[in-house]
């Protein structure tokens, strides 16, 4: 009883520590996720916003800037290549962010949450990402690929097709984020167009500037290295949350011993007390019986002495029954099981019943099984939970009842099934409708005839549950139409 106890103390702490780390887990990376989220989804705006910004498309530094065409990869490499049309801001190498009507090159000025940051150009500008123009038609206006080298024009214009196709504003596809934006004209853009075409010629202007007003713009990301951050951070959190686990266990395993302290002492004193008034009890139960028996020699019997005489009978019984629980519940109390043959038992224990249910008019159905059948367990231990189970049925089956024992085979497992059909009170007061199950609770009583006329005392089935577990095996209770029906698994021998 006590280790049952520290088990389920261990076992209700873990799964308390197990739901407290898979909250923590997963709290954790969803927020990051959703951080990454969110950040992949500002540089895309970022980038869309920057080349719709009419002094940095026409690729040419601002004056007072200088620029360098600085790439991560090396020199020269954010210019466009031989024979590839490249308008963009980014080739240029001086790609700020956009801040209102300024242009502030650390920040992008919005930030984007408690657990975010505000990002800058330099940040914008590492992603790994490829542009592509359309024309209201959805043709393929140009193509910048100039910030990635996994992907060439033609594998570029092939997935920004397919992106566009979907019909969605934004997205992710073969492992890109992408955003699709059509730039709109504002009214200071063509304020700012018009200055500068007043200080040049017109057809200067249209070359460096090229008018985006009509077409659309996919901008796609690479997000393969954020996936694989997302995938490392769960991993490193799921590992911590392991070993955190596991360090939790010694220390609750620990605590379980002191925490059950008290209701073990309890339960130790408790069955201690059972065990001594057992003895103290048989004593004067015996003199008692003997003495009436004595009184019956000299006197005869008489209704007072066969009361005595039964009623010292019901004592022995139940104080039995209580030594057999207490023992059932001593702390490593081991039984020997052995194989041994079960059918022969099964006919040995009901021969002692036999003439009480034929004095009840009771039909007896008896299938004991195979003869060589055999289980393993406690040959005396399981003959007291069969004469449990009998001395019920006998008791509580209606004259000119029926019961039916049976032996089976299952997997590995040796199936014993006894059951009796009930009486009409017991249909009608609704002990069919009550759970089964609590047959094997202590001192509870199904129905009416579960009383003391009976002479039964509310703990034969907790033994007989006690004796299962003892060896192994299980019991349990079950009403199929008019009947109880008790079955007991028991290992095969």
């Amino acid at each position: 009883m006590v280790k049952t106890l520290q088990k389920k103390f261990i076992a209700a702490s873990m799964l308390a520590v197990t739901l407290l780390l898979l909250t923590l887990v997963g709290a954790i990376n969803i927020l990051n996720a959703v951080s990454v989220t969110r950040r992949q989804g500002r540089i895309l705006e970022m980038l869309c916003e920057t080349d719709a910004h009419p002094e940095l498309r026409s690729g040419e530094p601002d004056e007072g800037r200088a620029g360098t065409g600085f790439h991560p990869a090396g020199p020269g490499f954010g210019k466009a290549e031989p024979g590839r049309e490249d308008s963009s801001a980014w080739s240029s190498g001086e790609v700020p962010a956009m801040n209102g009507d300024r242009i502030d090159r650390r920040r992008d000025g919005g930030g984007f949450g408690l657990f975010g940051r505000n990002l800058s150009v330099d940040n914008a500008l590492s992603a790994r990402f490829f542009a592509v123009w359309f024309d209201e038609q959805g043709a393929v206006l140009r193509t910048d690929v100039s910030r990635i080298f996994a992907v060439d024009e033609e594998e570029a214009e092939e997935t920004a097709c397919r992106m566009i196709g979907t019909g969605r504003k934004q997205g992710t596809m073969d492992g890109f984020r992408f955003l699709v934006r059509q730039p709109q004209q504002t009214g200071e853009q063509t304020e700012s167009r018009a200055a500068d075409a007043d200080s040049g010629s017109s057809e200067e202007y249209a070359e460096s500037v090229p008018d985006t007003s009509e077409e659309t713009l996919l901008v796609a990301m690479d997000i393969s290295v954020d996936r694989d951050g997302i995938l490392t951070v769960l991993g490193i959190s799921v590992l911590i949350a392991a070993l955190c686990w596991i360090a939790m266990l010694w220390p609750v395993r620990l605590l379980a011993r002191r925490a059950i302290a008290p209701t073990a002492t309890g339960i130790e004193r408790q069955k201690q007390f059972v065990t001594n008034a057992g003895h103290e009890l048989k004593t004067p139960l015996a003199i008692i019986q003997a003495n009436t028996e004595a009184l019956e020699l000299f006197n005869g019997e008489n209704k007072w002495t066969r009361n005595i005489k039964a009623q010292t009978v019901r004592l022995n019984g139940l104080m039995q029954n209580l030594l057999t629980l207490s023992r059932m519940d001593e702390t490593g109390l081991h039984m020997e099981l052995i194989p041994f043959p079960f059918a022969g038992l099964v006919r040995e224990v009901w021969e002692t019943f036999a003439a009480s249910a034929e004095a009840r008019n009771i039909a007896v159905r008896l299938e004991p099984g195979d003869e060589g059948l055999s289980v393993l367990g406690n040959r005396d231990s399981l003959a007291q939970l069969l004469s449990i189970l009998f001395d019920n049925a006998v008791k509580y089956t209606p004259r000119g009842g029926q019961i039916l024992i049976r032996t089976g085979t299952g997997r590995d497992q040796v199936v014993f099934t006894q059951s009796n059909t009930l009486s009409p009170q017991s249909r009608e007061d609704g002990t069919l409708r009550e759970d089964p199950e609590r047959l094997f609770d202590r001192f509870y009583r199904a129905d009416a005839d579960r009383s003391r006329k009976k002479g039964g005392y509310g703990i034969g089935l907790s033994a007989a549950k006690a004796i299962a577990s003892a060896n192994q095996g299980s019991i349990h209770a079950a009403y199929e139409e008019d009947r109880l029906v008790f079955t007991v698994v028991l290992r095969a021998g």
